[in-house]
Parts: structure tokens; C-alpha cells; sequence
């Protein structure tokens, strides 16, 4: 994804080293893979949708993360929906 230079730092400046071994290597964080996802699935191309929605649900089951928390809530209404927050909630969650 191509991301203006405002946003390219602040992926990098939170950025976590890579598997041993490739420690030079910087990914992206979970957070913020998960605002470019969000982001990708409110603003890309159609095709993509069920991909980035699926890698959506992979990575909160994947890490466990806490759906309820107001910081995660809050990452999907700024780069989601309330509709993709909800439904990978009730994916996740059973609720």
C-alpha cells in the first residue's frame, strides 16, 4: 500500500524487528497493520474485500486482541466502519 510521507514515519517509528535472524528486517506493527487493512477495506478496490477482511480476522484471533479496548475500537472507526468493527466482533467474539 502506498502511504504519504506523514504516515511512512510513523510506521516506522513503530515499527518491531523481524523473526531472529532477520532482526535488520522492520515490519510493520499489529496496530498499525491493522489501520492499513481497515483502511483498505473502507477505501480499495472491491476484489480485495473479502481478503483484507479475512486477514482482519486472522490477525485479532492470531493475537488476541481485545476488541472491547477503546483504543482498538477507536482504530477501526478512524480507519474502518462501525459496520467492519461489528462484524469482527461477532466473528471473533460469538457476541
Amino acid at each position: 500500500m502506498m502511504v504519504n510521507d506523514e504516515t511512512f514515519t510513523k510506521l516506522v517509528a513503530d515499527s518491531v524487528p523481524g523473526p531472529p535472524g532477520l532482526s535488520e528486517v522492520k515490519l510493520v506493527s499489529l496496530r498499525h497493520l491493522l489501520a492499513l487493512k481497515c483502511h483498505a477495506i473502507k477505501n480499495g478496490h472491491s476484489g480485495r474485500i473479502v481478503k483484507d477482511a479475512d486477514d482482519v480476522i486472522h490477525l485479532v484471533q492470531a493475537n488476541r486482541v481485545d476488541l472491547t479496548a477503546p483504543d482498538i475500537r477507536e482504530l477501526f472507526m478512524k480507519h474502518g466502519t462501525k459496520e467492519l468493527y461489528e462484524k469482527v466482533r461477532r466473528l471473533t467474539t460469538g457476541a
